[in-house]
């Protein structure tokens, strides 16, 4: 179908990746990144901003057999093809090879047609290398990181480094969920909301900002029915993950048994059997590891998993183990429930700021987020973060203990620290700046 010109209402931010598609000069480029999180809207708003009204081209993407896929992108790219009938890809793609005029064209949800016809990228490659017309750009979108990976930058892959912009499309900042939703960013009940649904754009339409926090828990989560009730699932399907073991890790890991040998414990299998499936759900970005600050990946064996996906987390630290006796507590219980998981998300977003801080961990001690503050590399930046507004005294007392936890650990033989104290006032003006 074609797009119309139009300004878009609400649309916010994404300047970078807008750029991006502007200013691509390839034949190819390609869109991924997690069900929901805008690549569609961001390819209309694309369009929205060409010059000409019938430049851009749209398809979404069934799942089904190849002819009923390309019978659909026939009668979506009708105005621009000739009345010709197609059945598969050999025929369609020569279609596209007759266009003679500038165009966009985009194809969302590109791994159901790969899923269906495996081959596809093979001949995807002829067909960019030798009959793609000179004014034709084409934009393939996907939800599905594996396969999107698989495809695009598999170095064995047909389509390897055929395309001349691979966009991630990555979560939005609590910024926007404000000025999106017209909420208060230095308010503790902004941030509780966006703890529940996190940077997904598509999830907040769902969200009504007259309920209370514990009212959009409830429409979001613990209703029979809710928004979000079945989302694991379809993220899950998305990747093509099956079976009970990766579900029992992200349960597990969702429920704060973040080590390798507790997983498996829990789990009554070896530890190396878990390998592959902690490093599927790695590679789908729906758990991370975590190492602490200044160890080798290869090296170190101290490690952890987390959900970072504010969704995820919530899904599987607060509706999975207390739906079932959700509406026999209190609200001061449910409240806390809901304050307990905001205040890791707090934590996270914090540490999120900095591109290379981590958690430090050791036996005996933990500190919260620490980074470099130095070009040198020979002084840190030491954080300990509070998910509540502190009194002066308080913040000296924190900040005591905290340089106490710093001497006593083994970063204190290589480097020097200063020493930050962030409570929840601190960390809201902080994220509210962020870009």
């Amino acid at each position: 179908m074609i797009i119309s010109v139009g300004p878009a209402l609400g649309f916010l931010n994404r300047n970078s990746e807008l750029g991006k598609l502007s200013t691509a000069r390839s034949k190819l480029t390609v869109l991924f990144g997690r069900r929901r999180i805008g690549k569609t809207a961001l390819v209309m708003e694309f369009a929205r901003r060409q010059i000409s009204a019938d430049s851009v081209f749209y398809s979404q993407a069934l799942e089904g057999a190849e002819s009923l896929q390309v019978s659909q992108l026939r009668d979506d790219f009708g105005e621009l093809l000739p009345s010709v009938s197609t059945t598969n890809w050999v025929e369609f793609l020569a279609l596209l090879s007759t266009v003679r005029r500038k165009c966009v064209v985009i194809i969302d949800d590109f791994p159901y047609l790969v899923r269906t016809t495996p081959a596809l990228p093979s001949r995807l490659q002829k067909w960019v290398d030798h009959d793609c017309p000179a004014g034709m750009h084409l934009i393939l979108l996907g939800s599905s990181q594996t396969m999107m990976h698989d495809i695009f930058l598999n170095s064995s892959a047909p389509l390897f480094e055929r395309a001349g912009q691979i966009i991630h499309v990555k979560p939005m900042s609590y910024k926007y969920f404000c000025i999106n939703l017209d909420l208060d960013p230095s308010a503790l009940d902004s941030y509780l909301r966006y703890s529940m649904v996190g940077g997904v754009p598509k999830y907040w339409d769902y969200i009504d900002k007259k309920s209370s926090v514990l009212q959009l828990a409830d429409s979001l989560y613990f209703e029979v029915g809710s928004r979000l009730e079945n989302e694991p699932e379809r993220l899950l399907k998305d990747e093509n993950i099956v079976g009970d073991q990766a579900k029992s890790i992200l349960e597990l890991v969702g429920r704060g048994v973040n080590r390798p040998s507790e997983i498996a414990a829990r789990m009554s299998v070896k530890q190396t059997s878990l390998s592959g499936p902690l490093q599927l759900l790695r590679d789908t970005s729906l758990i991370q590891r975590e190492i602490p600050f200044g160890e080798s990946t290869r090296s170190t064996k101290r490690s952890l998993y987390k959900i970072y996906d504010h969704c995820l987390a919530f899904w599987y630290a607060c509706l999975s183990p207390h739906r079932s006796r959700w509406n026999l507590y209190p609200k001061e219980t449910k409240r806390k429930i809901i304050v307990d998981h905001a205040s890791k998300m707090f934590e996270q977003d914090y540490r999120a700021l900095f591109p290379h801080a981590a958690r430090y961990w050791e036996s005996g001690l933990e500190i919260d987020a620490v980074r470099y503050s130095d070009a040198e590399g020979t002084k840190l930046t030491v954080s300990e973060v509070k998910f509540k507004s502190l009194l002066p005294e308080d913040r000296a007392q924190i900040a005591k203990a905290t340089e106490d936890k710093f001497k006593r650990s083994k970063l204190a033989h290589r480097f020097t620290c200063n020493v930050e104290v962030i409570d929840l006032d601190d960390g809201l003006r902080a994220l509210n700046l962020a870009p």
